[in-house]
């Protein structure tokens, strides 16, 4: 949001309302407000909200849009939309779609991912009683993403594969505007590397939790019979117990870092065994910007897009993660090539320079 907020002050003057279940820091508001005129934060109550997901049980919209959805904010935004009269309302994520739906403006949605699929997905994975919550939350969502839809003047998501979830009617009036990578942040360090493989992302994330248990129950295993003192790096925020327990002399868990850049710059190879197929790999475009090759699966690759074999190493199973691998290890030249043409791929595609265009084209009135 930061960056494409910093990309649209160029043509527009922003006036940026922000939710918020915490209290957000001074340092966060003063950066935004480099390209902001005003900034608007309500903070939601902890005890409303409680309510609301209590009260949610005989509901007919999605946990998220209760979670977010306060009545007296709502008057407020209201307020405060008459009191500015922009030309143009840009909604991020549907959680937000309630405070805006009936206001006459000229109106943008941003879906972002196709919850519902994600929900799905979860619903596959599960069993009795969180299949049965899951699979009234997916019922929930899929209704609700379309029926928002009549209530927007534009729409947006973030990959073509999360577009094409919709219905056919609908996915054609969807822009695709993925979230771009910044290039000069991300740049390719000379540090000492300290693990063979590395995952970075949320490991309280159910897909990266289930992509770290696959990393670490079924691929390590195959690998240390050929180098025994082999080490895997897991990193993020908020590790599950799940993923806590996966630690061991060969694979170290950690938590959230100052500087993600360290993270990606200790690892040799970036792998992500993740099998679901929604949503934007952003932590997989970080490291491909920072020059490290990628080993990771079709599903992944569909929402990203680079050349198997040349940008990126794809795997459809335990041992072709295996046999990919041990090829990199042993062609260090070869190694090279895919983590030069994955960055040089990044920024043809995925730069927000590139991406800018998208986005200005979305908020045209056309």
């Amino acid at each position: 949001m930061y960056h494409q907020i910093r990309l649209l002050s160029e043509k527009f003057e922003i006036v940026l309302v922000s939710l918020s279940d915490k209290k957000v820091k001074q340092e966060h508001l003063d950066k935004i407000n480099e390209f902001t005129s005003k900034t608007y934060v309500f903070r939601l109550n902890k005890a409303g909200i409680f309510l609301r997901l209590i009260k949610g049980f005989f509901s007919y919209k999605p946990f998220p849009v209760l979670y977010f959805y306060d009545s007296a904010t709502k008057h407020k935004i209201h307020a405060l939309i008459r009191n500015e009269n922009p030309d143009i309302i840009y909604n991020q994520l549907l959680r937000t779609a309630e405070y805006t739906k009936d206001l006459k403006h000229f109106k943008i949605l941003d879906y972002m991912d196709c919850f519902s699929e994600g929900m799905k997905k979860r619903l596959g994975n599960s069993s009795f009683p969180f299949s049965a919550i899951y699979k009234e939350e997916y019922q929930r969502m899929k209704k609700y993403e379309t029926n928002i839809f009549s209530f927007f003047n534009k729409h947006s998501i973030i990959s073509r594969q999360d577009r094409d979830k919709f219905k056919k009617e609908l996915r054609e009036k969807i822009y695709i505007v993925p979230n771009g990578v910044d290039m000069q942040y991300f740049s390719p360090r000379i540090n000492k590397v300290e693990y063979e493989l590395g995952f970075v992302g949320n490991m309280g994330y159910r897909p990266n939790i289930i992509a770290s248990e696959y990393l670490v129950k079924e691929v390590l295993p195959e690998l240390k019979k050929h180098n025994p003192d082999i080490t895997i790096l897991l990193e993020g925020a908020r590790p599950s117990i799940k993923v806590k327990n996966l630690a061991s002399d060969n694979v170290e868990i950690t938590g959230w870092v100052e500087d993600i850049r360290d993270a990606y710059s200790s690892i040799m190879v970036f792998i992500a065994p993740i099998f679901t197929g929604i949503g934007q790999p952003n932590k997989i475009l970080e490291a491909m910007s920072m020059g490290i090759p990628v080993l990771t699966t079709p599903e992944v690759n569909k929402a990203i897009g680079a050349k198997n074999g040349e940008e990126v190493l794809v795997a459809k199973n335990k041992k072709e993660f295996v046999d990919h691998f041990l090829f990199l290890l042993n062609n260090p030249d070869k190694m090279e090539t895919i983590g030069q043409k994955g960055r040089d791929f990044v920024k043809k595609t995925y730069s927000w320079d590139f991406q800018k265009q998208k986005l200005f084209s979305l908020f045209g009135k056309n």
